[in-house]
């Protein structure tokens, strides 16, 4: 999956001018709510980085700087950005310390933000919350082909989704398994009894509802 497909807009986003002062960039600030905002310029084209607020309030209180001086210090995560064309796969490992990352075109040109709802929404995604359905969650000893062996037991159905955790671990690994939502729950039972019948052991099945 590609970032340019899960992301805020500009036309959605607030931002700085690198032109801005201190005062003007704390009241953007403010009023967007967020705790840090874009610095962008060439008319929201060209991004430069974040301004935090609590760097804005250290500036003014702690330093003594005057409302009138320029922003340029304070901004930072000047490389917290992405192309639109990578993949979301990139996006989890730049994103993880920040708010959010910027999103660029091939041009360099500002697209919007990814933030962690966006991320969120992607792995809820993975999960069946868009679509329901029956979450298996599936403990197994580690073993070459254990992925391809679960998905021979469950070739009748249709995966809607899969996730894998404890990657690395040498003896036990969980595997999350989202199956189709017109499954009757005897269905499941049945497939849930196919699976322990080999090296697996289902520790939750969990039903998910939309509304």
């Amino acid at each position: 999956m590609k970032v340019r497909y899960n992301f805020v807009s500009k036309f959605d986003v607030q931002y700085c001018e690198p032109t801005f002062t201190v005062k003007e960039a704390y009241e953007k600030v403010k009023e967007s709510g967020y705790r840090c905002i874009p610095v962008l310029s060439n008319n929201g084209r060209k991004f430069s980085g974040f301004i935090y607020k609590v760097h804005l309030l250290d500036y003014l209180y702690e330093q003594k700087g005057k409302e009138n001086d320029p922003i340029t210090s304070l901004v930072q995560n000047e490389d917290a950005f992405i192309y639109e064309e990578d993949s979301f796969f990139k996006a989890f490992f730049t994103i993880k310390r920040l708010p959010f990352i910027a999103v660029l075109n091939e041009k360099e040109e500002f697209l919007g933000i990814l933030t962690h709802a966006n991320v969120m929404d992607v792995l809820a995604d993975s999960f069946g919350m868009k679509t329901g359905g029956h979450t298996l969650t599936i403990a197994t000893i580690e073993h070459k082909g254990a992925i391809k062996d679960l998905v021979t037991l469950l070739k009748e159905v249709n995966i809607d989704g899969m996730l894998t955790l404890d990657n690395g671990e040498k003896y036990l690994r969980r595997i999350i398994v989202n199956l189709p939502a017109e499954l009757t729950k005897a269905e499941v039972q049945r497939l849930v009894k196919k699976i322990e019948e080999k090296e697996f052991r289902v520790t939750h099945v969990d039903e998910i509802d939309i509304e």
